[in-house]
């Protein structure tokens, strides 16, 4: 009996977990369906209906795992180069007239609202208008809405333009109520990373590395809204300190709109400068084909957008050492593909999975040209995998530097021993057979082993900056100590060569390769769909995309999993890029 019990409960238990597979699955093919259905006709005196999500990922394509998700979920899905190839083929598309742009809420980061903006400007430069209309409106809102014609905005929504905040969660005071305590071997008198474990404050040069940072990119934005608003610069700054940006109608005063209107009142206008105007979703929306010209040479762009880590990727957000190198020796064996552009957007991770990658690039440069582009931020392993290329070029709001390194070892003698009462028993074969065990310190021959471990992949990061940035190995080491720049500072600095987005880059690549015509090949490239479907049907997997669908969901997945990827010795930013 107990034995039929056992296989009914089986037979009944793989019927369940089958039929929402066969759902999953079943929505899946839907949404693709829908994906790849005939767009509508694209009518004429056509104006453009984009609005941009809370943020924006680098590459993504509708045949995407995320994009199939995000649909199926309501979700806003568009990319950063979707936005791009969006924008540019409605500047050459004559039956699209004019952009109605509602970028409000978007929160993803200066660099990449300047390259939105940037965006913005080469369609007007078409001739025809953008125009901005939102119900509410963010900092970064702000900074993109400045670049259009004009500013609507709802007269009972909220806004906020009160210069950048920054916070850190401090985990001292939990790791002492759970008996953890962190051992720390590091290099770089800036290099914070450590201290969210170590202290219950921040000190005082992370302080100040962060207060300069932030200063700078909030002045370089109050100075490019001003100048594109035609607003007095003091003025502006002195409305984000002391005034009410709070409320519309202050913000209409200040300058940062045009108009306090209803969404009717805007279509109204829109209607009066663009008569019988048309609606084009930006989600139906593609540009002529016609325009398609098939060349041989390419220009490879290697989009390589989240943390450093050895192996093999387990998410779409991930830089994997073993997956990126294998692209990166088939872009080196590939003669159609003339030059490389690295697209970065990385706070760092692991060390040794970045030199690994660095070492691939190195490789590729004797062949063919490296150029690295920075998005938000390129920092610490994401800067060492960069510094070796032709030339690289950033936003003046990117995030660089943090040329520093951490190791970070757990002492949880008190909670193993003490609180869970467990004893540990080992046998070695030599003294240092065992570096760590979970119920003692670290002893002092085994600190300074570490120290040394990570005082000579400092030693590495340094003399790797020095050869790729060609500066003086003392320059280097005054300018690193794991301190944090803005793109302005970097540049300053000589981190950089020049400020400029992805097409700027690419555009950059092509001359270093002596070639006028090129396509673009772009990497890595999407995974099978049904490889995407059954990696799809893991539980986590599903809960990952789940989560991720929101801010909040999404900032405690992000805290738990760098947790989780603070192994080895890091090169990585000492907290999150996200700020508001």
């Amino acid at each position: 009996m107990k034995t039929f019990l056992k296989y009914f409960l089986t037979f009944i238990i793989g019927i369940v977990v089958g039929l929402a597979g066969l759902v999953v699955i079943g929505l899946i093919i839907l949404a693709s369906s829908d994906f790849s259905n005939e767009k509508p006709e694209i009518p004429s005196n056509g104006i453009l209906k984009i609005q941009l999500p809370i943020d924006l990922s680098e590459k993504g394509t509708e045949e995407s795992f995320s994009r199939i998700i995000g649909s199926i979920s309501g979700n806003n899905t568009m990319t950063l180069n979707e936005f791009r190839q969006k924008i540019k083929d409605a500047g050459k598309d004559e039956r699209i007239v004019a952009i109605s742009l509602d970028a409000g809420l978007f929160s993803g980061g200066l660099a990449k609202a300047q390259e939105i903006r940037q965006c913005i400007d080469s369609f007007q430069n078409t001739g025809k208008p953008v125009w901005c209309y939102s119900e509410n409106f963010t900092e970064l809102g702000f900074y993109i809405a400045s670049t259009c014609d004009k500013v609507f905005a709802n007269p009972k929504g909220v806004s906020e333009f009160n210069g950048f905040s920054s916070g850190i969660v401090m985990y001292k005071g939990m790791l002492d109520k759970l008996g953890v305590d962190v051992q720390v071997f590091k290099v770089g008198k800036f290099k914070g990373a450590v201290e969210p474990y170590t202290q219950e404050k921040l000190s005082e040069n992370n302080l100040e590395q962060i207060q300069a940072y932030l200063g700078s990119l909030f002045e370089n934005q109050l100075s490019q809204i001003a100048l594109d608003r035609n607003i007095n610069r003091d003025s502006l700054k002195s409305f984000a300190m002391f005034g009410n940006s709070y409320l519309m109608e202050n913000c209409l005063n200040a300058g940062l709109i045009d108009s306090l209107s209803y969404y009717d009142q805007f279509e109204s206008f829109l209607n009066a400068k663009h008569k019988n105007f048309k609606w084009v979703e930006s989600k139906n929306y593609k540009g002529n084909d016609s325009d398609y010209e098939y060349v041989e040479d390419k220009i490879a762009v290697l989009y390589l957008e989240g943390e450093i880590i050895p192996g093999k990727s387990e998410s779409e957000d991930q830089i994997a050492s073993d997956d990126v190198c294998k692209i990166l020796r088939k872009i080196k064996k590939d003669d159609e593909i003339k030059a490389l552009v690295l697209r970065i957007n990385s706070p760092g991770g692991s060390s040794a999975a970045s030199d690994l990658i660095a070492r691939e690039i190195s490789l590729i440069k004797e062949k063919k040209p490296v150029i690295a582009s920075f998005s938000n931020v390129a920092a610490s392993g994401g800067y060492y995998i960069a510094c070796l290329a032709d030339s690289i070029f950033a936003d003046r709001n990117s995030i660089t530097g943090s040329i520093g390194v951490f190791a970070l070892i757990p002492n949880t003698s008190k909670l193993y021993g003490g609180t869970l009462g467990l004893n540990y028993e080992s046998v070695n074969s030599g003294p240092q057979s065992e570096l760590w065990r979970p119920d003692k310190p670290l002893s002092e021959s085994q600190k300074r082993i570490m120290q040394n471990m990570v005082d000579g992949v400092y030693e590495d990061f340094t003399q790797i900056v020095s050869k790729g940035r060609q500066l003086n190995i003392e320059r280097v080491k005054e300018i690193a100590e794991g301190r944090v720049y803005s793109g302005v500072q970097a540049k300053e600095i000589g981190l950089i060569d020049g400020f400029g987005g992805l097409e700027y880059s690419i555009q950059a690549a092509a001359k270093k390769a002596k070639i006028k015509n090129y396509r673009i090949s772009e990497y890595p490239k999407d995974k099978d769909p049904f490889e995407q479907i059954f990696s799809a049907l893991e539980m986590n997997t599903l809960m990952k995309s789940n989560l991720k669908s929101n801010p909040i969901g999404e900032a405690i997945l992000n805290s738990a999993e760098n947790w989780e990827s603070i192994q080895g010795i890091q090169m990585r930013l000492p907290w999150s890029t996200d700020y508001h």
